[in-house]
C-alpha cells in the first residue's frame, strides 16, 4: 500500500512526458512535414499568383507558423542532418515508383480479410440473438446471415471499395475492433450492476464496432494516412485502456461504472497520444511492429516484478502500476530507438516474430523446470523476448544506418564535373598580344573553362 502513490505521480508524469516532452522532432520529420501534399499545394497556388480562398490562406499562415516552431525544437544535430540530407531525400521522393492502380483492388479482395468481415458480421448477428433472447432455429441463422451480408460488403457496395489501399482496409479493421472493445467499456460504464448490463454492452459494442469502423475506413481513405500512422494509431488504442485498466486494479475497484469509464477514457485518451505520436515523426508499420513487441515485452518485465507479490499478497495490488509504467517506458524507449531507422515491414516482422519465438522458448524452459513461481514464469519468457528483440533489432538498424552513411559518402564524394562556355573572349584574345600566347603557351581568356572536382 505504501508504494501506491508515489507510483501513481510516476504514472501521471510518465504519460504527460509520453504526450509532451519526446524529442521527435528529427530532421526527417521536418522534411515530411514540409513535403505535406496540401502544403505543396496551396504554396504553389500562392507562387503561381493565384488568389487563394479565406481558409486556404489561413490554413498556409497557420501551417507555416507550425513548421518554423518545429525547426526551433529541432536540435543542432538534426539541423545540420536536414541540410545535409535534404537533396538526397528529395531525389529518393522523386525516384518512388508510382503506386500500381491495381494494388489496392488485389488487397481488398484477399480471402482473409473477406472472411475477416464474416467473423465481425457473425458476432452482430450473436449479439442481436443475445439481446432479443432468441432460443429458436433462428439464434443459429442470424449470425449466419449476418456473416455472410458483411462478407459480400464489396460485392454489394463496389463504390465503397474503389481506390483504397492497404492502410484503409488496415484502419477499417482497427475501428472495427476497437469499437467493439470501447462500446463493450461504454456499456459497462453505464449499465454497471444492472441485470440489463449484459445486454446494453453487446448493443454498443456492435454499435461501436460498425460506426468507428467506418469511421476509419472514410477517413483513410479520404486522407491517404500511411501505414505507420494506421499502425501507431492501433498501437496506442490498445495501450490507453490496458494502462489505465492496470491502473484501475492496482486500486482493487469492484464497481462496473468506473471500470468501464476508465477503459473507454483511456482508449480515447490512447487515440489521441497515438495521433499526436505519429504526426511528430514519419513512422514506418515496420518501426511500430518493432514498438509494439518492446511494449508488451517491458509489460511483461513489469509485471514480473509485481506479479509475486500480488500473487502471495492480495492487499498488494498498487504493484499493478509497475507493469502500466514499463509498458510507458517501452513505448517511449521503442519509440526512441526506431529515429532515422526506417525499418521495412520486413525487417519489422521478423524483430516480432523472434521476439515471439524466444518468449515461447522461454516458456517451455520454465515448464520443463516445473515452477509455480509467477514471477518466473512471466521473467524467463520476458528477458528472452527483450535480449532477442535487441539482438536482432541492433542487426538491423547497423544496417539501414550504414546504407544511410554510405549513401552521404557517396553524394559527398561524387565527382562534378562543370563546363563554361565563353565565346565572348574570343574578341578579346583577338586584340591581345601575340606575346602573350608565346611567352605563356596559352590564351590570355580561355573560351572554354572545364573544371573538375573530386
Amino acid at each position: 500500500m505504501k508504494f501506491r502513490y508515489p507510483l501513481i505521480f510516476l504514472l501521471l508524469i510518465l504519460c504527460y512526458h509520453m504526450g509532451n516532452s519526446q524529442e521527435l522532432y528529427t530532421a526527417r520529420g521536418y522534411w515530411t512535414e514540409l513535403n505535406k501534399d496540401t502544403y505543396k499545394k496551396i504554396r504553389e497556388k500562392k507562387e503561381k499568383g493565384q488568389t487563394l480562398t479565406d481558409q486556404e490562406s489561413f490554413y498556409l499562415q497557420d501551417y507555416e507558423q507550425y513548421l518554423a516552431t518545429y525547426y526551433q525544437r529541432m536540435s543542432d544535430d538534426e539541423r545540420r542532418m536536414f541540410e545535409t540530407m535534404k537533396t538526397q531525400w528529395a531525389s529518393e521522393d522523386a525516384l518512388k515508383p508510382a503506386a500500381q492502380p491495381t494494388e489496392p483492388v488485389d488487397f481488398e479482395l484477399r480471402t482473409r480479410d473477406r472472411l475477416l468481415n464474416g467473423l465481425y458480421g457473425a458476432y452482430y448477428g450473436a449479439s442481436i440473438v443475445a439481446i432479443g433472447e432468441i432460443d429458436n432455429e433462428a439464434a443459429i441463422g442470424i449470425p449466419l446471415i449476418m456473416a455472410g451480408l458483411w462478407q459480400l460488403g464489396p460485392v454489394m457496395n463496389p463504390k465503397k471499395y474503389d481506390n483504397i489501399r492497404l492502410s484503409t482496409i488496415r484502419a477499417g479493421n482497427t475501428g472495427k475492433l476497437l469499437g467493439l472493445g470501447y462500446g463493450l467499456a461504454l456499456g459497462l460504464a453505464i449499465g454497471g450492476d444492472s441485470d440489463e448490463t449484459g445486454k446494453l454492452a453487446l448493443a454498443l459494442s456492435t454499435i461501436g464496432s460498425i460506426s468507428l469502423g467506418e469511421l476509419a475506413f472514410q477517413k483513410s481513405k479520404k486522407k491517404e494516412y500511411s501505414e505507420g500512422y494506421i499502425e501507431m494509431m492501433r498501437l496506442y488504442g490498445f495501450l490507453g485502456p490496458a494502462v489505465t485498466g492496470l491502473g484501475v486494479a492496482s486500486f482493487n475497484v469492484d464497481q462496473p461504472n468506473l471500470i468501464g469509464a476508465a477503459l473507454l477514457g483511456g482508449g480515447i485518451g490512447g487515440l489521441l497520444i497515438g495521433s499526436k505520436q505519429a504526426k511528430k515523426y514519419d513512422y514506418s508499420s515496420g518501426d511500430v511492429d518493432a514498438i509494439s513487441s518492446l511494449t508488451w515485452i517491458t509489460t511483461g518485465i513489469g509485471m514480473t516484478i509485481a506479479a509475486e507479490s500480488v500473487v502471495n499478497n492480495n492487499e498488494n495490488y498498487g504493484l499493478l502500476l509497475i507493469p502500466a509504467s514499463t509498458a510507458i517506458l517501452g513505448t517511449m524507449w521503442g519509440q526512441r530507438s526506431v529515429r532515422n531507422v526506417h525499418l521495412t515491414k520486413k525487417q519489422g516482422s521478423a524483430i516480432s516474430l523472434s521476439s515471439g519465438g524466444a518468449a515461447l522458448i522461454g516458456l517451455g524452459i520454465v515448464a520443463m523446470i516445473g515452477t509455480d513461481s509467477p514471477a518466473v514464469a512471466i521473467g524467463v519468457p520476458s528477458a528472452a523476448a527483450l535480449l532477442t528483440h535487441q539482438l536482432v533489432f541492433a542487426n538491423y538498424r547497423s544496417k539501414n544506418l550504414g546504407n544511410l552513411k554510405l549513401g552521404r559518402m557517396n553524394q559527398k564524394n561524387r565527382p562534378q564535373l562543370s563546363l563554361r562556355v565563353m565565346p565572348e573572349n574570343l574578341m578579346i584574345n583577338r586584340q591581345t598580344s601575340e606575346r602573350v600566347f608565346q611567352t605563356t603557351g596559352q590564351l590570355a581568356n580561355p573560351i572554354v573553362k572545364l573544371k573538375l572536382a573530386l
